[in-house]
């Protein structure tokens, strides 16, 4: 049977779903586009391809991926506890998960305007295996906000008569699939990406350093006089 979008939203109405590898995709294509967004650990990870190259991405992406399986682990259990115990206020609960999806995926492209640690850092740590592995699983943009977002997607797919264990091992899969996805994505376009919008970063740090030289303050590092130099 097709999978369409129109019965994606009906199955949704109706406040349960029957488990099929369409649904399981629609999952992992969702979280797939949330996982891309650069939020701060997706910014982390690409300043370090951006910066280290491929050989420093498996510790900072074993990380990355422990951190959102804990974060689906929880918003899985309850979201499964919820609708058990309130079938009854799963349109309600679906709405809400709707706003709080909006609200990330807005927040996620604001993103956008932090500044990327590779035109700013020169001379970046080496990494270390385990160093690196925290690295990506600290909570950069908040563990309440990241559970809250993984409860909001699971709730859009579990129904009160899909909340089973077969279905946690397919969005389980569906969870990782996309996780994994989004981490190649950067691996394979960060750098040139990176490289893109750091050029008018770095061309607007030169210009800082160089009216620094002009005013002639004594605090203005050599390290600034001899890039300015050249």
């Amino acid at each position: 049977m097709t999978f369409s979008a129109a019965r994606f939203f009906m199955i949704i109405a109706d406040g349960g779903m029957p488990l099929s590898t369409g649904i399981a995709a629609a999952y992992a294509a969702l979280v797939f586009l949330l996982f891309s967004l650069p939020s701060g650990r997706m910014l982390d990870f690409a300043d370090r391809r951006y910066q280290r190259g491929l050989k420093a991405l498996p510790a900072v992406g074993l990380g990355i991926l422990l951190a959102r399986a804990v974060f689906f682990g929880i918003g899985l259990a309850a979201t499964m506890a919820f609708v058990r115990v309130m079938p009854s206020g799963m349109a309600l609960a679906r709405i809400v998960a709707c706003v709080v999806i909006v609200i990330a995926v807005l927040k996620g492209f604001s993103g956008l305007k932090r500044p990327f640690p590779g035109a700013d850092n020169d001379n970046i740590a080496k990494p270390q295996p385990l160093r690196s592995i925290w690295q990506g699983m600290r909570c950069r943009d908040g563990a309440a906000r990241e559970t809250a977002l993984a409860a909001a997607v699971l709730m859009l797919f579990v129904g009160a008569s899909t909340a089973n264990l077969e279905t946690a091992e397919m969005l389980a899969v569906a969870h990782l699939a996309a996780s994994v996805s989004a981490l190649l994505l950067y691996a394979a376009f960060a750098r040139p990406v990176l490289a893109r919008l750091n050029q008018r970063q770095y061309a607007a740090r030169r210009e800082r350093v160089a009216r620094l030289l002009r005013s002639g303050l004594p605090r203005v590092s050599a390290r600034f006089r001899n890039k300015d130099a050249a």
